[in-house]
């Protein structure tokens, strides 16, 4: 009874009545008697339907768990999903084959619960996968909140009621009942790290799985607390955004840097990729920080005084626009807006005056840089590349396809709000003076400065 005790104690402890789950069912020993064990307590009124991922891993074995699942349905008058797991190859290389299939996996049988109207999926990873999962993760480099280990509730509603049960336990269930669940050969297979824990974990004996498991119910008690340190320093240090986080400061601890560092990497990305050593040194050299990538989907990049975790962005568009004096222009790919006046008594503490030739007409457009560009930076006795001059202002190559550039006559007059042409200077006596104004959303000049 040690199953179904577990499982009572499980949805008592956690407010969860009597309701409509869906079992998560590979065919394997677990799945298998959470299957059987929630069958039987459909009499306390609870609704049971089964979903299987075939991701035709093994040939006819794949097919053979298939069947099996679908047998033992018949058998318990369960309706069953049944649904395709194939695996893209390029999820493959980054990720490995069981992240890849874990993640179509969780798919799958989120899809399913919804179409079958279930209030949670329930998996069967119970106590020996909690303590493999603690030792995989200190054998990776995990930070305090790894220890936590798998979550007996998710947010998203995926329920793991078997946590306080053995995997001797469920083969003893299994056995009582006379079910012979299947066995996948994948599990033997050294070239999976779960694996080889496993066998390290069978070697050291039942009282370092128990304490392992132990850990992860430790560790999860105190994340709260953990938590409440990591929101205060989230409200005095962040500005948050849908696609980025701005740092506009950090904690004084290191470990408390390092905690809200992952938390935005998981909230705008993935944080498998990253580990407890990773963190540390990015916490440790956070000030002398410029550009550097944190995961293959993030990077950290300086702007002004802050730093900004966010996705690199893609190559800016082309644009080209026509510019009338006195109408402004949003520059979409900018997020900024560039204006140009005419000034009748210009004041030499006005930046971005340009001035045109006796008797020119203003006829302006604005647009992005191109192949082969050049410009004559102000004071200087000829033009260079353009590029080369964004690279000598420090000009990240992240924003200097989206600088506007004035152009008049087919010259760039002007790198909107970073620099006049010389060929473009105020001189007396001349042609007619023009401001270039530039608005950021954001507060900041296009160099990168906030204004």
């Amino acid at each position: 009874m040690v199953v179904l005790d577990a499982l009572r104690r499980f949805f008592a402890a956690h407010g969860i009545p009597p309701c409509h789950v869906l079992v998560a069912c590979s065919g394997g020993v677990d799945s298998t008697a959470l299957l059987l064990a929630l069958a039987e307590l459909r009499l306390e009124g609870f609704e049971v339907t089964a979903g299987h991922v075939n991701h035709r891993l093994r040939g006819e074995e794949s097919e053979g768990d298939e069947e099996f699942v679908r047998s033992l349905c018949r058998q318990l008058g369960i309706a069953l999903h049944v649904a395709g797991g194939a695996l893209d190859s390029q999820r493959i290389r980054a990720a490995g084959v069981e992240a890849a299939a874990r993640e179509v996996r969780q798919a799958r049988l989120t899809e399913i619960a919804e179409e079958a109207g279930a209030r949670f999926v329930v998996t069967a990873h119970q106590k020996n996968d909690q303590a493999e999962t603690v030792l995989m993760r200190l054998l990776s480099g995990t930070g305090l909140a790894g220890l936590r280990g798998i979550h007996a509730v998710r947010e998203d509603g995926w329920i793991r009621p078997l946590l306080e049960v053995t995997r001797e336990e469920t083969e003893k269930f299994l056995r009582e009942r006379g079910v012979a669940a299947r066995l996948d050969r994948m599990n033997a297979d050294p070239r999976f790290l779960r694996n080889r824990v496993r066998l390290i974990l069978q070697d050291l004996g039942p009282a370092v799985m128990a304490n392992l498991a132990l850990l992860a119910g430790q560790a999860q008690q105190a994340w709260p607390l953990i938590e409440q340190a990591i929101d205060a320093a989230e409200r005095s240090c962040t500005r948050i955004a849908a696609e980025e986080t701005c740092f506009l400061r950090w904690p004084d601890d290191r470990w408390l840097r390092q905690a809200l560092l992952f938390r935005h990497i998981r909230r705008l990305g993935s944080a498998r990729e990253i580990s407890s050593r990773d963190l540390e040194r990015l916490a440790a050299g956070i000030e002398s920080i410029k550009r550097i990538s944190v995961t293959k989907e993030l990077e950290l990049v300086r702007r002004a005084n802050t730093l900004v975790l966010r996705r690199p962005p893609g190559p800016a568009s082309q644009f080209e626009l026509d510019l009338v004096p006195g109408q402004p222009v949003y520059i979409p790919a900018a997020r900024a807006t560039i204006t140009i006046n005419p000034i009748q008594n210009p004041k030499p503490k006005i930046h971005n005056l340009i001035q045109l030739p006796e008797g020119a007409e203003p006829r302006f457009l604005v647009r992005n840089r191109r192949r082969g560009d050049r410009f004559q930076p102000l004071g200087m006795q000829r033009d260079k590349k353009l590029k080369d001059f964004l690279i000598d202002r420090k000009i990240g190559a992240e924003i200097r396809d989206s600088i506007p550039l004035l152009i008049w006559n087919g010259e760039i007059a002007c790198v909107a709000g970073v620099e006049v042409s010389e060929r473009f200077k105020v001189t007396s006596p001349g042609g007619r003076v023009y401001e270039v104004k530039i608005a950021s959303e954001d507060g900041e000049g296009l160099d990168g400065v906030r204004r």
